[in-house]
């Protein structure tokens, strides 16, 4: 029905707004991500060499969750959500470091495939934008916004809120 599909278009436009909105206003230094950019960051993280610490992850999606995770020898051995200790081990590598910087380049790949019209049937496009710390690698800011779905504007982020290297 035209009502239906006018609801629809609204949300749309509407979450495109939004998602603009939020890479505009709270990106500050965000930048395009490309394989040069991901090639820097990944070398300062490798010869940072920082193979322990504690990383705290603001995700959102729908809403905010903030994980905690320790890092040992890199590998993640415990990750906590609101306090709570998580027992789902395969989602602990991604957020690590290491685990973030694989997670943008998949999705670098993916951006690709949609601008050389490989993307497999059914994707959307990507738009993502990151900031990173210059010293050590370490993806401090990342939005993934997802775009070409009919009625489905999809926004993701994350923001590390505090590192502490370890011994």
């Amino acid at each position: 029905s035209k009502i239906k599909r006018a609801f629809c278009l609204s949300f749309v436009v509407v979450g495109l707004i939004t998602a603009i909105f939020i890479l505009t206003n709270r990106s500050r230094r965000m930048i395009d991500v490309d394989r040069n950019i991901l090639s820097q960051a990944r070398h300062a993280w490798n010869t940072a060499a920082l193979e322990n610490y504690l990383v705290e992850v603001a995700v959102t999606t729908t809403g905010t969750d903030i994980y905690e995770v320790t890092v040992v020898d890199n590998e993640p051995v415990q990750v906590k959500i609101k306090g709570k200790s998580l027992h789902r081990r395969h989602a602990f590598d991604t957020l690590t470091i290491a685990g973030m910087l694989d997670v943008i380049a998949i999705d670098i790949e993916h951006c690709e495939r949609w601008d050389e019209g490989r993307a497999a049937p059914g994707t959307c496009d990507l738009i993502i934008k990151a900031t990173f710390d210059p010293q050590q690698g370490i993806p401090v800011k990342y939005i993934r916004m997802e775009l070409g779905r009919p009625s489905n504007v999809g926004v993701m982020d994350w923001e590390i809120t505090r590192f502490e290297r370890k011994r």
